[in-house]
């Protein structure tokens, strides 16, 4: 990108927005987005295994346009990255999963859309005009989960991505430290000792009173009872763990493209092809899920070169190249 396209002369990398996101938000909803599970040894060796990544320049060469558009599951993007699926988005800013999925149809990319969102799905897919993933979480049960399935086929969904990496939840060690607990769901005498940092942040505060405060999960709507609170998602994820035989009603519910969502083993990535997935995503949840797990980049070159690699490849319904281009380890 053009440093002439970029709207603020404060903001030329995500470094910047990322201190522009700690000066704005309280300290709970920054460490919720910025923090990572444990100790974060993960969430440190992400950022380093990118580090160590180099670029093998041939030099003297006439250079013409830079073209980094590519194809995922048959649709072309822009260049080789989507935007992830990233929970409680509406908290961070009232636009939230709109905004994002907006953004990203601008710049000619897809955006994946988590069950644990403040929007619902339809106005997050209108809002993009590239294309839009839903990830599934099976929290609240399968009759949840198929009713939001049908509305994502209905909205037209282009694939469905079923995260496999949260049999519990993430023991994410800033949040008790915040006040999460407390600030979301906690008597107002518990809430006493974490008000300031959100007093702190007035325009934040400003802004998440006019969208109607605490957002409901729009995605996850329970019969007889409507969207689920945001406060009940963390005792319901645990209880949702999704297993491989859970593959099989999805896939009569969803006739599209299937994405796994958390492999970190060639055993895995070979179950889930053989399961029906169109594509895998090699992630360790940004190292916020489970922490001293392998890195992204070192875990997806091992799957790419495990010798059961090439089968898969065959059993995947797309050209070689395709699946050359999607298995490089691009988000979490």
């Amino acid at each position: 990108m053009s440093l002439r396209k970029v709207a603020s002369p404060r903001v030329v990398n995500i470094a910047d927005l990322r201190s522009i996101a700690e000066r704005r938000l309280p300290k709970v909803v920054f460490d919720y987005l910025d923090g990572g599970a444990e100790g974060e040894i993960t969430l440190r060796e992400n950022c380093r295994a990118f580090e160590t990544i180099t670029f093998r320049p041939r030099q003297a060469v006439a250079l013409g346009k830079c073209d980094l558009r590519t194809t995922v599951l048959g649709t072309e993007i822009s260049f080789p990255a989507m935007l992830a699926p990233v929970g409680y988005s509406r908290m961070m800013h009232p636009g939230g999963e709109v905004a994002a999925a907006r953004a990203a149809g601008e710049a000619g990319t897809g955006y994946v859309l988590s069950t644990i969102s403040g929007h619902k799905l339809e106005n997050v897919k209108a809002a993009c005009s590239g294309p839009v993933w839903f990830q599934l979480y099976l929290v609240g049960g399968r009759d949840v989960a198929e009713t939001a399935i049908a509305r994502a086929r209905q909205a037209g969904f282009a694939a469905l991505t079923i995260t496999i990496d949260t049999p519990v939840a993430g023991l994410r060690e800033r949040d008790p430290r915040n006040g999460m607990k407390q600030l979301l769901a906690g008597s107002l005498f518990a809430k006493l000792p974490f008000v300031p940092q959100v007093l702190a942040r007035p325009g934040w505060l400003a802004g998440f009173l006019l969208d109607g405060g605490l957002p409901k999960l729009e995605n996850i709507v329970v019969p007889g009872e409507g969207p689920m609170p945001l406060v009940d998602v963390t005792s319901a994820l645990s209880r949702s763990a999704v297993c491989w035989d859970d593959l099989r009603w999805i896939r009569k519910s969803w006739t599209g493209p299937i994405v796994i969502k958390g492999v970190l083993t060639a055993d895995d990535a070979r179950r889930a092809v053989d399961e029906g997935a169109a594509a895998i995503v090699v992630s360790n949840h940004g190292g916020r899920q489970l922490d001293v797990q392998p890195r992204r980049p070192a875990t997806g070159r091992r799957i790419r070169n495990h010798p059961s690699a090439a089968g898969n490849r065959r059993r995947c319904k797309r050209s070689n190249r395709d699946f050359a281009r999607w298995r490089r380890p691009s988000g979490h």
